[in-house]
């Protein structure tokens, strides 16, 4: 039997009781704003793993080329009408030579020497349709130095390339022209599975082709960093184009 207390006590709490169950339900439910959308205003608390990091890191150990991997080419096998513009060593590069090759969207693989190229780096890197191949550190004769030399002429170009393009070259080509199993050993150990000779040269304004008359398919063209190079580009465009044909990177057909 309740008492006069108990009874005033029942009237104080139990509408408290009420009134925070409401209030809790309110907070947990779902809000309805005065336009008629509702949101969601339920938070929920979820722990997120934190991923582990790993204490040991695996190096993979790059493949190492034998001379017996790296191939000799002198022309592109493809029946595809492209040609491939190769421009060696030499000392000019010119602010009107760059607006030529970047109007005319001319892609171009350089064979620079490291000196050349990190002289004129800033000239080389605007070039977006150029890549950066081996030509030796300081152009010296690959059959006649010692071991050492040989070495530091083509490991050391490769690294000033990367310096500069911040990718490795893929092709060395020897100064001259010339090469023995030492150079092609060489090369082997400095990362380069390609030796590119040429089989077309276009110095000077003159195209000259070993026993042909016309430029083909697969066609490597030699030139050179020279102040008649422009002049040289434009008389050989004029002779692609009047062939069928198109400048092409050696990237997209050597790999």
């Amino acid at each position: 039997m309740l008492t006069r207390q108990h009874r005033r006590w029942i009237r104080i709490i139990y509408p408290l009781g009420i009134a925070v169950a409401m209030a809790t339900s309110a907070v947990c439910s779902t809000t309805v704003l005065a336009q008629g959308v509702p949101v969601d205003t339920t938070t929920t608390t979820t722990t997120t793993a934190v991923p582990q990091v790993p204490t040991t890191v695996v190096k993979q150990k790059p493949k190492v080329l034998k001379g017996k991997d790296v191939k000799v080419v002198y022309k592109v096998t493809t029946t595809d009408p492209v040609v491939f513009i190769t421009i060696d060593d030499g000392s000019t590069v010119t602010p009107s030579l760059a607006r030529y090759l970047d109007r005319n969207k001319i892609p171009v693989t350089t064979f620079a020497v490291s000196v050349m190229l990190w002289k004129h780096r800033e000239w080389f890197r605007d070039r977006k349709r150029m890549t950066f191949e081996n030509h030796t550190w300081n152009h010296a004769h690959m059959t006649l130095v010692s071991a050492a030399q040989r070495k530091h002429e083509v490991c050391g170009a490769s690294q000033v390339a990367r310096n500069v393009a911040k990718e490795s070259p893929m092709y060395f080509r020897p100064p001259g022209g010339s090469f023995n199993s030492k150079v092609i050993d060489t090369v082997a150990q400095c990362g380069m599975k390609y030796l590119v000779m040429w089989n077309v040269e276009a110095d000077g304004g003159v195209v000259r082709m070993a026993g042909r008359g016309k430029l083909g398919p697969g066609d490597i063209i030699l030139m050179h960093f020279l102040p008649s190079l422009e002049r040289s580009l434009v008389h050989l465009m004029e002779q692609i184009k009047r062939n069928g044909l198109k400048p092409a990177l050696l990237r997209d057909y050597l790999t």
